[in-house]
């Protein structure tokens, strides 16, 4: 019944039976089964066909849900061998999978640095989220109740989810919302608490056209660029659903005040000690032990390269934390033969970045590390740096400038920091100082993974935006010719009846490739959303937002001059390697692929006239 008008057949390569999309004559079936991911690697979402996804459906739907990094670290025993991950890499590299690649955004020569340096939480310790976070999750929640008068149901509301949100995401602090934009500031997802609103609600409250919205920063809006405030959204939203409850007892707290007391007591969840009990007492329950770890650093070390560690952890804390990940043991085991310091030239605590990063009146104290007292120091002033740090190498707050002398560096750009957070890791140590930088994302990993295994899908979608496209040229066609003949009509020169045929056959072609149009882009929808819920249910792909780069993308490809899944990745190349980025494309680069270049192209041929004849003959 629709069919597509004999011109369109000069270019056979681009063009594509229409048929299949109702069924009928298909060349390639696009209405396929939905496509499921099977593997059981980190940040991998099992997905439910066409669900409309709610709190109270989500904690069925991840029952299968890994733990994060459970791929690359299976246990928590420092048995695995260097072996079992070559042959894991082998695995991934044959089926297309990430093998553990450094990318690269902007060129980066490692010979011409100086030293390497690492911030610990969740750079070089990766924990396990269903374990760690539920502790800050829990601590704070109870201190909601007993200090800040929140109501008992809180506790027993429901339990935390562990993959419920994900970084790069902005909590709306006075509206109670959680958004996903695209780099564009563009809101394409818009949670209330845990219930999503609607396409006409979400354009209402995020008008693009206002530039109120446009800078989504503090005080108004939150960030969530850590995987640490990943349990603060969680809890904000179940206050937000406690607020908007009949009959609840917090309606006269506003949104930003709940958010407040919550970051106040995930924050004291933090600093009043029992994180790190829970911690000490079993860090295999909660931190995936990496046995490249130390071959990692002494690799970098041996390359004539200082090393250095820089967090916002006390010393107490840092070095639970730390003698686990170089001896796969807790504090105090025996047979205990590896002294983590001397893995590093300089060790930096409790550094408050990113004020240590901007503030060059921060103090710097040396730690005692027999008794963990704070001694007074203002860095190798009148002595050489290796001199001063054979007094004790391990210091906390201070300042970049402190750092820079600690490592005798002139530059910041002699320099490499690993970090995982956006901002305080990553954007100020780029824009501010000047220092090369590589984040680490652990969720790359499963991104990657699932692209492999939804190719297929992608190809389909592919096909279809390549169908719209030749749908809105072949109107934008007919549409010029059809205004260019309803010019014409009134002219001498010309047949009147036989005009008047062509512009109804004309119309009428209009009216079919409208209807096609409209069936393909439903069709778009469903594949694009299947596509994006194969990543996560709720949020889609951590890198976009529809078709475009996401807000966390754009960051990334704008601060990050490296990125990786994880910090022993390093091992897989020289510490001298010399790291080149892919040229930029922008539109233009692919002049002859853009749908503007078609139509442009397609109308040097000018087929419309004889096909609409054509097609008026066909009518009478």
């Amino acid at each position: 019944m629709y069919r597509r008008m004999s011109a369109l057949n000069s270019n056979t390569n681009a063009r594509m039976n229409l048929g299949f999309l109702f069924g009928s004559n298909h060349t390639y079936t696009l209405r396929t089964n939905s496509m499921r991911t099977s593997s059981t690697s980190s940040y991998l979402y099992p997905i439910k066909n066409s669900s409309n996804f709610t709190h109270s459906n989500f904690k069925s739907h991840f029952n299968s849900f890994s733990s994060l990094n459970s791929s690359s670290s299976s246990s928590n025993s420092p048995l695995s061998t260097n072996e079992k991950s070559q042959k894991t890499m082998k695995g991934k590299l044959e089926m297309g999978g990430y093998s553990g690649e450094v990318f690269c955004n902007r060129n980066l020569n490692m010979q011409k640095v100086e030293a390497v340096g690492f911030d610990m939480d969740y750079t070089l310790a990766t924990y396990k989220s269903d374990t760690f976070e539920v502790l800050a999750y829990e601590g704070a929640r109870k201190r909601l109740v007993e200090d800040f008068g929140y109501p008992t149901e809180l506790l027993t509301h429901s339990t935390y989810d562990p993959n419920y949100f994900c970084r790069g995401l902005i909590v709306d602090k006075k509206r109670g919302n959680i958004i996903k934009m695209d780099r564009h500031k563009w809101v394409k997802i818009v949670y209330h608490g845990f219930d999503a609103l609607s396409k006409t609600e979400r354009d209402s409250l995020y008008d693009p056209t206002i530039t109120t919205w446009s800078t989504f920063r503090e005080p108004d809006y939150a960030i969530l660029d850590t995987l640490f405030s990943l349990p603060d959204a969680y809890l904000f939203c179940e206050l937000v659903q406690l607020k908007d409850k009949q009959g609840s007892t917090i309606k006269n707290k506003s949104y930003i005040d709940m958010y407040k007391d919550v970051r106040r007591c995930v924050d004291i969840s933090h600093r009043d000690g029992y994180i790190k009990e829970k911690v000490g007492e079993d860090p295999s329950k909660y931190i995936h032990y990496d046995p490249d770890m130390v071959p990692m650093l002494k690799r970098i070390k041996n390359s004539g390269r200082k090393v250095f560690l820089v967090t916002n952890s006390l010393y107490d804390y840092t070095n639970v934390v730390m003698h686990y990940l170089t001896t796969g043991k807790k504090l105090g085991d025996d047979g205990v033969n590896v002294d983590w310091h001397e893995l590093f030239d300089v060790i930096i605590v409790g550094a408050c970045k990113p004020s240590f990063l901007e503030d060059s009146r921060n103090a710097l104290y040396r730690v005692d590390t027999r008794t963990e007292m704070l001694m007074n120091t203002e860095g190798p002033l009148f002595e050489s740096s290796e001199d001063y740090l054979s007094y004790g190498k391990v210091f906390q707050g201070g300042n970049y400038i402190h750092l820079h002398r600690l490592l005798n560096v002139s530059s910041g750009s002699q320099l490499v920091y690993v970090g995982d957070h956006m901002y305080s890791d990553i954007l100020r140590s780029k824009r501010e100082l000047g220092w090369r930088t590589m984040l680490v994302i652990p969720e790359l990993e499963h991104e990657i993974d699932v692209m492999v295994e939804q190719r297929e899908l992608e190809k389909e979608i592919a096909v279809l935006r390549g169908v719209r496209d030749e749908l809105d040229e072949w109107k934008d066609r007919i549409e010029n010719e059809y205004l260019n003949l309803e010019l014409s009509k009134d002219e001498e020169t010309q047949d009147k009846d036989e005009v008047a045929l062509r512009l109804d056959a004309l119309k009428l072609e209009m009216e079919r490739i409208q209807t096609e149009r409209d069936m393909s882009t439903e069709e778009l929808k469903l594949k694009t959303k299947q596509y994006h819920e194969a990543f996560h249910p709720i949020w889609g792909q951590l890198f976009k937002t529809g078709y475009q780069n996401s807000r966390f993308a754009a960051q990334v490809d704008s601060y990050a001059c490296l990125y990786t899944s994880k910090v022993t990745n390093l091992m897989q190349i020289s510490p001298d390697h010399n790291f080149r980025c892919m040229p930029d494309i922008m539109p233009h680069d692919r002049l002859e692929d853009t749908p503007i270049r078609k139509l442009l192209r397609a109308r040097l041929t000018n087929p419309v006239k004889a096909a609409a004849t054509s097609s008026s003959s066909s009518s009478n």
